[in-house]
């Protein structure tokens, strides 16, 4: 019985891979060659987002020889923040496509100053191509505990949040590249999104679930993801942006179960066989 689930969950481990692995990339940025699709203060935004070599301030890219560095470089505010990507124009829907996955890997530093922080946003649009909803992780060296701590929300200050200590949050004990991933899926009619923390392995470490209680039947697409604020001296390093369709958690758990029951009740068939 133990090998038979053993292998159903190297199994269900294999198709959810598969899964992963054939969904539609709209738009993927290592870095590698420049950082198209990424706004800055040099083209038209504010902030801003260098290209640089794996190594540069001791950080080795999180794959291939490059990554990118993002700061702020004007007045926190609305609009005037960190660097912000619309995945270079790429992304048209405008009908709910039915699972989206848009990710960034992010080096994480346990000796940032007290106080100092980010929050990171990606929103999406309506059908009718208006801003819909923001879904913020919010990441500070935390003031009170000492701690550096990931949350998440659907709203910003533009100022590292000292609050997530009362927040659901999770506590980064180690410096590295960490991936925040955003997956949008449909939940009783509405939109959800799973904001997901993983380490370099891919191990989930973290989420945070959040709602607008916007009507999937009025949802388009991806709208953008934007560092709304980057209060770090000497900025963040970020690595392998994407933006994909892909098939939505609740199919996959709803044939996980099947497969699990059915892996069940045949040893007692056969026991009363």
């Amino acid at each position: 019985m133990r090998k038979r689930l053993t292998v159903l969950a190297l199994g269900l481990s294999l198709i959810w891979s598969s899964q992963q692995l054939s969904a539609g990339t709209i738009f993927s940025q290592g870095f590698e060659t420049d950082t198209n699709g990424w706004f800055d203060e040099s083209s038209t935004w504010t902030g801003s987002l260098q290209q640089v070599s794996s190594g540069t301030n001791g950080i080795a890219s999180s794959s291939g020889s490059f990554h990118a560095t993002a700061s702020q470089t004007t007045t926190p505010g609305p609009g005037l923040s960190g660097p912000f990507s619309n995945f270079a124009d790429s992304n048209s829907d405008t009908a709910w496509p039915g699972g989206i996955r848009v990710a960034v890997d992010i080096y994480l530093d346990t000796s940032w100053a007290f106080g100092e922080g980010f929050d990171y946003s990606t929103a999406m649009s309506s059908s009718s191509g208006a801003h819909q909803q923001d879904f913020i992780f919010h990441v500070t060296k935390d003031t009170s505990t000492g701690d550096l701590l990931v949350g998440g929300s659907n709203n910003t200050n533009f100022d590292p949040r000292e609050d997530l200590e009362t927040l659901n949050h999770f506590v980064v004990t180690s410096s590295g590249w960490y991936t925040f991933e955003h997956i949008f899926r449909e939940e009783s009619g509405d939109l959800f999104a799973d904001l997901n923390l993983l380490d370099s392995s891919g191990s989930l470490l973290f989420t945070e679930t959040r709602t607008g209680g916007d009507p999937i039947a009025t949802t388009g697409g991806a709208r953008y993801s934007w560092f709304t604020n980057i209060d770090i001296n000497g900025g963040i390093a970020i690595d392998n942006h994407v933006l994909q369709h892909v098939p939505e958690p609740s199919s996959f758990a709803i044939f996980a179960t099947g497969l699990m029951g059915l892996a069940l009740r045949r040893p007692r068939q056969r026991k009363n066989a």
